[in-house]
């Protein structure tokens, strides 16, 4: 099936090519443009970066272009892109084409910070410079929800504001072609984003190896100058998240969701092996809420040998206290002294108590009070890092720039780095896992991650067998040799990543007319999506609505699906007094 959709994709493909490159008849048609009510004709720029990203963007600004408006496609390098990105004020791209991985909810909660207060928490972070006090609420609400159900509620809405709004309209979301190499390891766990992502480290942790071959190599997208303990560095790549998970450790494991999207509210125990939750009087006629949390015992710490220094409290407490940032309402803060003392988060201010060498007590005040339905979203991201050793006489003031001591609990132990090329890593055989026999040690005696700045020569890098699989999904393109190659083994699952067109909402440096909330709707209705689906993506692929995936139970049904209809498009503009003339 995905075959046959490919070859009528590609031959859509050759017919466009063959039409725009044919001359116009009779001179061509006279081009006709949109004008604001104001008289101002809309004219403005999409920029993306190359690859994938440039290729939907042009498919939209040809889809912008044939509905009359002047639209320009600019394509950037990846780190100038970004930086305009999250720094929207200063104006440099007008609208923008990105794709982020939002996950499945609880995990998803961060992704609605992307359009929060730009002048407060969400700085730096909201690519739209989308202001609105009533979402911001609402994002706040969703965090602290009571319950599933409550929590639902407040996703609908959200999603509900989003979707009038249009400060990002969504355009499609991936499947994701997987391929691994079948010659020396098996046992690849193939779940929503493919063998290897922010989420799913089981792939690495269950490999089984197939023949002589001691070292499991993967291919990730990333260029890292450094492997310090950075978590606002690490989380935004994969080879950052499966670092942190293989050689620091989380307090659980992201569950296996497979099909099953309600499997990630599971409790899956990693460093903590219980939680128990109460509530107390807290003096002030309010009620705090109390997690309190077992950790595992005899967990050894990577140096162990030299150190004789085990996981203990004191890790748990040094680590939320100087390591986790604090801006997250699912950590255990005293929100109230932080508003107080400016906004200015200080150690103390973590509500963390140590009982004994294996309990710690966390306490939310009133009004942030965590869903007893899953554990603390932000501690499936936080690892945690030795108090013994980042906190060690001589050590630097700040534990976050301290560069060659790379101690964790992982099945993993750092070996080598080198920017920009590979991560090394061994395994720690004495791995507290050894000896729980669902966890257990993996066998891959080390781990190479070889580290790509483009998809191309990772593909062609597995086809001559130099790694075994990669952390990005296939071109579709290349989806029937892969599925033909004897040595590779293909599985198609859902992408983590949806792709949006985002506009610069800034009063001052964006573009004046995307203000008008009309014309970003008209210009949802513009966009044909499914075409992207066929073409840009090889139907490897699927129209998206929001941040919130179609078959998830939060995804709002009620919402007023913009797909492509020109002819609402053109009635939404005339009807507030747009003009379309040559």
């Amino acid at each position: 099936m995905k075959s046959k959709k490919l070859l009528i994709s590609l031959g859509l493909a050759a017919v466009l090519v063959v039409a725009f490159a044919l001359p116009a008849c009779n001179g061509g048609p006279t081009e006709e443009f949109w004008y604001t009510p104001e008289g101002e004709k809309i004219s403005f720029d999409i920029t993306t970066i190359g690859s994938q990203y440039g290729d939907i963007g042009l498919m939209v600004v040809e889809d912008l272009q044939d509905f009359g408006l002047d639209v320009t496609h600019e394509i950037l390098d990846a780190t100038t892109f970004l930086e305009y990105l999250y720094l929207p004020n200063e104006g440099e791209m007008e609208a923008a084409i990105y794709a982020e991985d939002p996950s499945p909810d609880p995990w998803n909660d961060w992704i609605w910070g992307e359009l929060a207060d730009p002048l407060d928490y969400g700085y730096l972070w909201n690519p739209a410079w989308y202001d609105n006090d009533y979402y911001d609420q609402l994002h706040l609400d969703n965090y602290v929800a009571p319950n599933l159900s409550a929590k639902q509620e407040i996703l609908f809405e959200m999603q509900e504001i989003l979707n009038e709004d249009v400060p990002m309209h969504w355009l499609v979301r991936d499947e994701f072609i997987a391929v691994h190499r079948t010659d020396n390891w098996g046992g690849w766990y193939n779940e929503m984003g493919g063998y290897v992502s922010w989420i799913n480290e089981w792939s690495i942790r269950e490999a089984t190896q197939l023949g002589d071959e001691t070292q499991l190599r993967i291919g990730l997208l990333a260029l890292m100058p450094n492997m310090n303990h950075e978590p606002d560095v690490l989380f935004y790549t994969n080879v950052g998240c499966l670092y942190l998970m293989l050689v620091y450790e989380n307090l659980w494991f992201y569950p296996k969701i497979g099909e099953d999207l309600g499997a990630a509210y599971d409790f899956v125990p990693k460093l903590a092996t219980d939680c128990v939750v109460t509530y107390e009087d807290d003096g002030t006629g309010g009620t705090n809420q109390v997690w309190t949390i077992d950790l595992r015992e005899g967990v050894k710490w990577h140096d162990y040998d030299t150190s004789g220094k085990n996981f203990s409290a004191d890790d748990v407490i040094y680590t939320m206290q100087y390591i986790h940032g604090h801006w997250n309402n699912n950590k255990p803060m005293n929100w109230t002294a932080v508003e107080e003392n400016d906004w200015e988060p200080l150690p103390e201010h973590v509500l963390v108590e140590k009982i004994n060498d294996h309990q710690v007590e966390w306490r939310f005040i009133e009004g942030y009070h965590q869903n007893e339905g899953f554990f603390p979203s932000i501690y499936l991201w936080d690892a945690f890092a030795p108090e013994h050793v980042f906190n060690a006489e001589g050590a630097p003031d700040d534990p976050l720039s301290w560069t060659g001591n790379y101690t964790g609990t992982g099945p993993y132990k750092f070996k080598e780095f080198v920017a920009d090329d590979y991560l090394l890593l061994e395994r720690f055989d004495d791995y507290w896992g050894k000896d729980v026999p669902e966890v257990g040690l993996p066998e891959p005696e080390q781990v190479l991650f070889k580290l790509y700045g483009d998809s191309g020569p990772m593909f062609l890098a597995m086809e001559a067998g130099d790694i075994d699989a990669s952390e990005a999904s296939a071109p579709p393109a290349k989806y029937d040799a892969y599925v033909a190659n004897p040595d590779l083994e293909v599985e198609v699952v859902k992408d983590l990543s949806v792709y949006y067109l985002v506009f610069n909402l800034h009063p001052t440096a964006g573009y004046e007319p995307l203000q008008d909330k009309v014309l970003r709707q008209a210009i949802a209705y513009a966009i044909d999506e499914q075409d992207i689906v066929d073409i840009a993506r090889g139907g490897f692929a699927e129209v998206a609505y929001s941040w919130m995936y179609n078959e998830s139970p939060n995804f709002n049904p009620d919402l007023t699906m913009r797909d492509y209809d020109p002819t609402a498009a053109e009635t939404l503009l005339l009807d507030a007094g747009y003009t379309k003339h040559a």
